[in-house]
């Protein structure tokens, strides 16, 4: 009888012991979840800003030319087209070089759910005599 009662309390702190891991686990998953959904709404974002602003950008830049180089005359409407050809191309680089530079100065994705199991790592690696 006496043999039970310590065997008791260990089986009942393994089973804390893993209820208490159980609890960190789904503690850390729903924080991963909740970073891929911001994460996906940022994307979604970003997707749909470039598009209405590539759309529209392209429909001012019809009207715009067309306007220019009717009132270019028919002997400077060559020129003309080239010149804004070039001023388009151009224009086309920028916008690009801008939106590489901020895809590259977004946040590393997940990084609150890897700082938090760095954390848990560094706490369950520490001395327990401390």
């Amino acid at each position: 009888m006496a043999d039970s009662a310590p065997r008791r309390g260990i089986v009942q702190s393994l089973r804390n012991l893993g209820r208490s891991g159980v609890a960190l686990l789904q503690n850390r998953i729903e924080l991963l979840g909740v970073e891929l959904e911001e994460q996906k709404l940022r994307l979604t974002r970003l997707l749909l800003l470039a598009g209405a602003a590539i759309f529209l950008a392209n429909i001012a830049l019809l009207a715009i030319s067309a306007t220019i180089v009717v009132l270019a005359g028919e002997q400077a409407r060559l020129a003309v087209l080239i010149g804004l050809s070039l001023i388009y191309s151009g224009a086309a680089v920028w916008a690009l070089l801008a939106l590489r530079k901020e895809l590259r100065s977004a946040p590393a994705p997940f990084q609150e759910s890897i700082a938090e199991l760095k954390k848990d790592g560094d706490w369950l690696n520490q001395d327990p005599r401390r």
